[in-house]
Parts: C-alpha cells; sequence; structure tokens
C-alpha cells in the first residue's frame, strides 16, 4: 500500500519539501500493516529503512522478545512518531527487534536510499533529525537511570503518570503483565505488588482489565518522586519503595 501525498505531508519529515520529492516518495515509501505480535524488523538487520507510526501501538526489544533476557525498553502509541532513524543516519544495524502491540497498527517504512534525496532537498531537515536523535537518546538515558536505581513502586507511579490520558484521571495499561514487567525491569510480582500498594493506599483503584484511576494524583506525583508514601502505614514499616523495604 501506497501512502497520499496528505498522509507524507502531516509528517514533519516531508511537510517543507518540493512537490516533486514528495510525489516521489509517495512512490518510494509504504504503508506495512502489522498484526500484534508480528515483527517489524529485528535485532542486527540491516538498517535499510526507517519507519513512521501511523496508528496503533509499536514495542522494541533489545534482543529476541520471546528469549528469558530480553528486554522491552520503548513503547508507543504516538502518532507520527519516528522509530530507527539514528540506524539509518549511522547505517548501523537496528538494535532492537520492534514488533506491534495492537492489532491493524500501521507505520510508514521510508527507505534509507531515500533519505539523501530528502536532506539535499530540504536544507534544515539534517538539523530537524540531529535534534530528534538528541532528544531520543536523552529519554532514553533517563529511562536506563531509572531501571538501574529506582525502586519498583517508583518506577510504576512513573509509568502511570506518563500513562495518564490527556483530561482525565484514567490510565490504561494495554500491556500484558509480562510486557510491563519487561519494560519496568523487575519480576511480574514485584510490579503487581507496587501496585497493589497504591490501590491499599487510595492512590490509584482498579477499575477495569488494565485500566486504573488516579484518585489520589498528588499522592501518586509524591511517589514517583521517591517522598514518603502517603497513606495508611508508614516508611518505618517497610513499605514497598520506602527506605525501610527490599526493592524486589
Amino acid at each position: 500500500m501506497r501512502p497520499t501525498v496528505q498522509d507524507l505531508v502531516e509528517i514533519e519529515w516531508f511537510r517543507r519539501l518540493p512537490p516533486g520529492m514528495v510525489a516521489r516518495a509517495t512512490q518510494e515509501c509504504t504503508v506495512v500493516t502489522l498484526a500484534r505480535d508480528a515483527v517489524l524488523y529485528r535485532s542486527g538487520g540491516a538498517a535499510d529503512a526507517f519507519f513512521v507510526l501511523l496508528r496503533g501501538r509499536v514495542g522494541a526489544w533489545r534482543g529476541d522478545p520471546t528469549g528469558p533476557e530480553s528486554m522491552l525498553y520503548f513503547v508507543t502509541d504516538r502518532r507520527h512518531e519516528s522509530l530507527c532513524m539514528e540506524n539509518v543516519v549511522a547505517d548501523i544495524p537496528y538494535f532492537a527487534t520492534m514488533r506491534g502491540l495492537l492489532d491493524d497498527t500501521r507505520v510508514l517504512r521510508v527507505p534509507a536510499t531515500l533519505l539523501p534525496s530528502m536532506l539535499d532537498a530540504d536544507r534544515d531537515l539534517g538539523i530537524a533529525i540531529a535534534r530528534h536523535i538528541a532528544e531520543r537518546l536523552q529519554s532514553f538515558t533517563e529511562q536506563m537511570t531509572d531501571l538501574g536505581s529506582l525502586p519498583v513502586v517508583r518506577r510504576v507511579a512513573k509509568f502511570l503518570l506518563a500513562g495518564r490520558q490527556h483530561g482525565s484521571d484514567l490510565v490504561v495499561v494495554t500491556l500484558r503483565q509480562a510486557e510491563l514487567a519487561s519494560r519496568l525491569g523487575p519480576a511480574r510480582q514485584s510490579v503487581n505488588q507496587a501496585l497493589a500498594t497504591l490501590v491499599q493506599r487510595g492512590i490509584i483503584a482498579t477499575v477495569g482489565r488494565g485500566v486504573y484511576q488516579i484518585r489520589d494524583h498528588s499522592g501518586l506525583v509524591a511517589m514517583a518522586r521517591g517522598g514518603a508514601a502517603p497513606g495508611p502505614g508508614s516508611r518505618a514499616r517497610g513499605v514497598v519503595g520506602s527506605a525501610g523495604a527490599r526493592d524486589a
């Protein structure tokens, strides 16, 4: 399936290109439709294209997603999010395996051979791409720091805050339990324990399968920042995430 001109001009990388270049891109780019768990590209493969998410959700695993040591380190459902552009720019193999996390996920495939012509046609495009890569690197650095240093309950609190639906107090977690645990780093039981702690303290409430309501936003923010755990109990009693608790 080929994209239309309108599809492309909505995306940052194509917005300022001359009409002739956009028309050429419609003939060289393709739209890929993924089922849940379908692989878009694999770790170690030659970076022959970068991708732009059009709809749905994708996740990137370091290593084989079915392997015992694999890690889900990147999840996005943000429309027009760019994927693995840094691999194409640096001409290095894909460092992750990207899969669809929802049925009917659609991504735009932009062949690596098209990028030099795009850069020639838009002198500002290189700066925009460099900014994108720098922002992605900063985000991943912060995430890796969290995984290496934060108690589980803080990681869970930060994840819930980041996933809150705009203008709502609801958080819909579409990841499977194993995927969520892989995304946050600890064992599945530790993530479930952290969620249970937040529920017991009245900070969140379970309102459906994978759906949580934030009942105490300031309390959740405090937990995410490492403040004292609000609600029943105390830090001295070894609440999950407190100074007296062992991080599972």
